[in-house]
């Protein structure tokens, strides 16, 4: 079983995202120097058919780049609130915040937390507000620590 440092999930970023910002920056650049050479040119196709594959990889891009940002946003969400859970849960057990592991990245039911070798199942209401935790007991303590180092 995997428990995740307070560490691993502020670090938690979106890695690949200057790979496609880079491929799309390139695709529309050549889109732009096809554009131009094909209005001097007009009689040569080529450019013509470079336009429209240039153009499709462009919405291509463009549409994997919206659905990344979505994703995101939406896990940028998810880790304030966990952030925000943990340091709650630091207070209240008056241990620092990077003492404490959990084993999911996001706000679950029944999610296992680690303080200092105890371990706690916590139950959140409907909407994640409020959170109550209870001591429990690992059958299994064969457990896996990622921080954000690994």
């Amino acid at each position: 079983m995997q428990f995740y440092t307070y560490d691993y999930i502020m670090a938690r970023s979106q890695f690949g995202e200057n790979i496609w910002y880079a491929l799309s920056f390139l695709a529309l650049a050549a889109l732009l120097f096809v554009s131009v050479k094909y209005l001097r040119n007009r009689l040569v196709t080529r450019y013509r058919d470079l336009i429209v594959i240039l153009f499709l990889a462009v919405a291509f891009l463009g549409g994997m780049q919206w659905n990344d940002y979505n994703r995101s946003k939406s896990d940028a969400y998810a880790t304030s609130r966990m952030v925000q859970f943990l340091r709650s849960l630091s207070t209240d057990v008056d241990v620092p915040v990077r003492e404490i592991r959990v084993n999911a990245t996001n706000l679950r039911q029944g999610m296992l937390v680690d303080v200092r070798g105890t371990f706690y199942v916590v139950t959140f209401n409907a909407d994640f507000t409020a959170f109550q935790y209870e001591r429990t007991h690992l059958l299994n303590r064969e457990i896996q620590i990622v921080d954000r180092g690994d």
